[in-house]
């Protein structure tokens, strides 16, 4: 099948008629073209650049509304802040498979009741898992078990369900289950997701004040309540959401208040009833991943490998429809981890349409104080892996600002015209940040524009978005919590013959190493031309070995190092010095290729280049060369064998016989005895021909 699908793009009209602009062009655009560091500033359009007041990570804290609902609702009778029991439903292996975590105050069978619409009588029941643990919150209430539930293989598409659940399941029948609660499915082939980062439920004060009665996260929940329903009216039928990390704000986990605080946030963030029918895949960040109470609340599926963890968890992956979606954990700097966790996915999903990666830590955002900091570190482990699998949208969240960048290659603007708000087959990712879910806290931009970025905003509401998927399209909405327009929308279109640099490099030298097969020395020296056209272009953009990833991987949770926390190099030699002698908090020239690249293209002296958009592959040069490659595989002409041309079949003796022919034996004598006949005869003829000649003289 694979092998199928590869030979059809390669069919030049095929490959072409996707890139008509390329059938205008006489030839291949020089090769000191394709690169280029562009000096000229450009705009990037934004919605909403401005200066970030400490009173503006309030979100309506002064409303009746407000006021009303943290009284009666949150603290009042019904005191939702206690309850750090809430479900949480979180996808599972793939769209047929459904995950349950749930927190109770005694440890038993925990169960799982599920039915279709009007079938409760055939009801499906389902055990899972109850772990031992010591979870109390502000409030009082005091959680001794993890429960987990997994109901595999079992959901059908467009499809009405309902569920309940109990702490301790017996079939003698005295089990106490929950309230009844819906889940539909939808379709796996055209979908719609739910996109938010850094609810950060406490974040809007400084820190907690270690009280039931905890103002910031009052205030974040509300926010973040807000945001989910208004999130539920725009995509009702969202199949799942993905939250980019930092659920909670309590970063430290060491003592017994912090692990009171984490918990009351975590009433916060489970908050919003749409969670007790809306599957959540969530990434751990940088305030979850101390503490273990992210792995216990949550039931992420593929987390057997245990790869790219830190005490709240590790990576793990899923796929829904033709979408492959993986969460790498970007507090482990282990990249050889990671990769070996995308790997694995990857070839459990082969025929994945589209591969979506999410994880916590910006690497191409716009925000401060991390854009330059602890994302463009973070950029040295993460960016490459997005490369070499060839993942069409990476999704991150930390900025608390939203941005979205241009195709990424290799640290390279891959330079589309993306005028149409769209892109058809591209090369590279996608990068998109987020803003902040709950409008708990948010952050200034970068006083210049990297070149990287396209479209950034921090306007200071809370927002979040919607990915659409088709089956040739991804579409990116951005709306806050009102449902108005945040940030301009964005399509990656993706035909069934779409294929990547590395694939036709791939598929040309595989045609060269066949041995079966003997082409003429013309159509191979044409392959053979092109192709080193495409890996000199390619070599061109691409960034060598850096050898921060070794220094990194060996030393991250050490003494020794380099890299303390998000936004801090920990020592002062490691840190860019710039013209003015001050110091900058990354690390200096010459310590990452990648970083090289990405950072000080854009310095002269120390002094940032506003606005520049740099450095700059050209895509039609890129396409072009593909194109020739694409068609010169198409143009190897098999070698014709001149021993095997025109030469007739001659029929066996027994064939020959069955036909009434003459056998082979008796052909040869009797052509020898017509031949002595022809040949005595002509004799004849000249004989009598000379006599007569004779005569007349």
């Amino acid at each position: 099948m694979k092998t199928e699908k590869k030979e059809k793009w390669l069919k030049p009209e095929v490959f072409m008629r996707k890139n008509k602009n390329l059938l205008k062009k006489a030839a291949a655009v020089a090769l000191l073209s394709t690169l280029t560091v562009a000096s000229l500033p450009f705009n990037a359009f934004a919605y909403g650049e401005k200066e970030v007041q400490g009173d503006e990570s309030k979100v309506a804290d002064s409303t009746a509304e407000f006021q009303t609902w943290r009284d009666n609702v949150w603290w009042g009778e019904g005191n939702a802040s206690a309850n750090s029991a809430n479900i949480a439903l979180t996808p599972g292996k793939d769209e047929s498979d459904l995950n349950f975590a749930w927190y109770s105050a005694q440890k038993g069978t925990p169960a799982v009741m599920i039915w279709k619409d009007g079938q409760k009588a055939s009801a499906k029941i389902v055990t899972g898992t109850a772990k031992d643990i010591n979870a109390e919150n502000w409030q009082g209430s005091v959680y001794s078990s993890s429960n987990k539930v997994s109901v595999e293989d079992y959901f059908e598409e467009n499809t009405q369900y309902y569920y309940q659940y109990t702490d301790n399941y017996s079939e003698d029948g005295t089990s106490v289950w929950s309230d009844e609660y819906p889940y539909k499915t939808g379709k796996s082939d055209s979908f719609s997701v739910i996109l938010t980062g850094d609810p950060q439920i406490g974040a809007s004060g400084s820190s907690s004040d270690y009280s039931a009665n905890d103002a910031s996260t009052a205030r974040d929940t509300y926010g973040w309540n807000k945001t989910m329903t208004t999130a539920m009216k725009i995509s009702p039928d969202a199949a799942f959401l993905l939250s980019a990390g930092d659920q909670i704000n309590q970063s430290g986990a060491a003592s017994e208040n912090d692990l009171k605080t984490r918990e009351s946030e975590y009433a916060g963030y489970f908050y919003p009833s749409a969670f007790r029918s809306l599957p959540v895949a969530s990434t751990i960040g940088n305030h979850d991943t101390a503490g273990v109470d992210y792995t216990n609340h949550f039931n992420n599926p593929n987390v057997s490998d245990n790869l790219g963890a830190t005490a709240a968890g590790s990576d793990y992956y899923f796929s829904y429809g033709d979408v492959l979606f993986i969460s790498l954990n970007s507090n482990n700097r282990n990249q050889e981890e990671h990769r070996q966790l995308m790997k694995k996915a990857m070839e459990s999903n082969s025929d994945a349409k589209w591969k979506v990666v999410i994880f916590h830590s910006d690497i191409y955002g716009s925000g401060e104080p991390h854009a330059d900091t602890d994302a463009a570190t973070n950029r040295i482990i993460f960016a490459p892996l997005m490369d070499e699998f060839d993942i069409d949208i990476c999704l991150t969240g930390h900025d608390h600002t939203y941005s979205r960048s241009y195709q990424i290659l290799d640290g390279n603007v891959i330079d589309y015209d993306l005028s149409s708000g769209s892109v058809t087959n591209p090369e590279g990712t996608l990068y998109v940040t987020t803003g902040s879910g709950s409008g708990s806290k948010y952050y200034n931009l970068l006083k210049y524009t990297p070149y990287y970025i396209a479209e950034r905003t921090n306007d200071t509401v809370p927002a979040f978005s919607t990915i659409d998927f088709a089956d040739d399209s991804l579409t990116l909405k951005n709306y806050d919590y009102n449902g108005n327009t945040y940030a301009d929308s964005f399509t990656i279109k993706k035909t069934s013959e779409n294929s990547s640099v590395d694939e036709v490099i791939e598929a040309a030298e595989s045609k060269l190493a066949d041995t079966s097969v003997e082409y003429t020395q013309d159509s191979v020296s044409r392959l053979e031309s092109s192709l080193n056209n495409l890996k000199t272009i390619k070599d061109a953009y691409t960034t060598g070995e850096d050898k921060m990833i070794e220094d990194i991987t060996k030393n991250y949770g050490t003494e020794n190092d380099r890299i303390k926390g998000y936004g801090s190099i920990a020592n002062s030699e490691d840190k860019d010095v710039l013209a003015n002698g001050k110091t900058a908090n990354r690390l200096k020239q010459g310590e990452s290729s990648l970083l090289d690249k990405t950072i000080y293209t854009q310095l002269q002296k120390g002094e940032v280049v506003a606005d520049a958009k740099l450095p700059v592959v050209s895509a039609d040069t890129l396409e072009t060369a593909k194109a020739e490659v694409v068609n010169a595989i198409s143009a190897l002409t098999v070698k014709q064998d001149i021993s095997d041309t025109n030469t007739p079949d001659v029929p066996s003796d027994d064939e020959a016989e069955a036909n009434g022919a003459p056998k082979t034996g008796d052909s040869i004598m009797t052509s020898v005895i017509y031949g002595s006949a022809l040949v005595l005869s002509l004799g004849t003829v000249y004989v009598a021909f000379r006599k007569k000649e004779e005569e007349n003289c």
